[in-house]
């Protein structure tokens, strides 16, 4: 195989791409790519992303400081997350994963959206080949950044929620533990960040309920959130804009025609539930990466690789997907939620299967 490889997206996952196609032996000259955006909006720089540590892994053959002892050795990078704890609103159920319980040094870490991409950029830019869209008319052109386009969405579900995204300071931290709440109206989250005592928080709920928090003022809205969280870390403040997210699962095809394969977002948005939308996308980045190096050494066509590429990705990405779902949607109706509480207790006391369900999320299912 010797094709040239057009990289539609500027994002992580195309940023990721354009890289482990180098690392898998693609010649720089044979991959078109855009040109890469220095600045970044407010509202997308800021997002926080959370990285599994299978992610990490495969982040730091291509940016070292990525790699996980990079982040424990330089904190303001990244906060590692070392302790995932899951519960339902009054119910006394509840899971626990723990790093030193699997073994590893953490279970993933969060990023700002801006942090990532600047470490990508930089990765990128220290490759000899320039970026450029070039004149030359593709062998295939993987689309690598964007929204799943609604017309070529086979499988839709609105989940009848929004995401209010904001960062808090907390009164009472406890580093290295990100925390997953489950209420009648949908998951809340409070995620670790680089800074002390500084939460993201990702809260789904209707989106009347959404708008209505997020024109409170701030005193208002962190009494709204500490009521809804609980008492454990303390008083909560709002130290950021908010912003309203869609929260709408659409899966596409991976193939789109014979020269055109999507992955990431573009080939599916998930409910950020668990935060795997980007550990999806890059499993697809090293995987594609994978298959086209491979049928380059080997002298293989194009489309062999290609079909290899989606047979290899069908299971982790249908599991993923049915497991967000799931979770999703389980907080209702209220005459579950005893029921809930239960599963997550049996989580938390059957090790082989937290083991199992957190080393799926880590590293994703083959």
């Amino acid at each position: 195989m010797s094709s040239t490889i057009r990289i539609e997206g500027r994002g992580p996952v195309a940023l990721a791409l354009r890289l482990l196609l180098e690392r898998e032996g693609i010649p720089a000259g044979n991959i078109l790519a855009d040109p890469i955006d220095d600045a970044l909006p407010d509202w997308l720089g800021s997002r926080a992303l959370a990285l599994s540590l299978g992610s990490l892994q495969a982040l730091s053959r291509i940016a070292p400081r990525c790699a996980p002892a990079a982040i424990l050795e330089s904190p303001g990078i990244a906060a590692p997350i070392q302790i995932v704890d899951v519960t339902r609103e009054r119910t006394s159920g509840g899971a626990r994963i723990e790093a030193a319980g699997l073994g590893v040094p953490m279970l993933g870490a969060v990023f700002r959206y801006s942090t990532l991409h600047r470490l990508l950029r930089e990765a990128v830019s220290t490759q000899v080949a320039p970026i450029s869209s070039g004149n030359v008319s593709p062998s295939l052109t993987v689309i690598a950044d964007g929204e799943t386009d609604p017309s070529t969405a086979i499988r839709k579900r609105d989940f009848g929620q929004v995401a209010l995204l904001a960062e808090v300071e907390v009164e009472r931290d406890q580093p290295g533990w990100a925390y997953e709440r489950f209420t009648a109206e949908g998951p809340l989250a409070l995620l670790p960040l680089p800074e002390a005592r500084r939460r993201a928080l990702v809260w789904c709920a209707p989106e009347d309920q959404c708008r209505s928090r997020a024109a409170l003022d701030e005193a208002a809205f962190g009494q709204t959130l500490e009521r809804a969280f609980g008492p454990l870390l303390g008083r909560l403040r709002l130290r950021s804009a908010r912003h309203l997210s869609p929260v709408t699962r659409r899966i596409g095809p991976l193939r789109r025609a014979s020269d055109r394969v999507a992955i990431g977002n573009p080939a599916q948005s998930l409910h950020p539930v668990a935060g795997q939308g980007l550990n999806l996308g890059l499993r697809d980045a090293v995987v594609l990466a994978r298959q086209l190096g491979d049928a380059n050494h080997d002298g293989r066509p194009l489309p062999d690789a290609l079909d290899r590429f989606v047979a290899s990705r069908q299971t982790d990405r249908e599991v993923l997907v049915a497991g967000t779902d799931l979770l999703a949607s389980i907080t209702r109706p209220d005459l579950l939620r005893p029921l809930h509480g239960a599963s997550l207790s049996v989580i938390d006391l059957c090790t082989p299967l937290r083991h199992t369900i957190a080393r799926a999320l880590m590293f994703g299912l083959r």
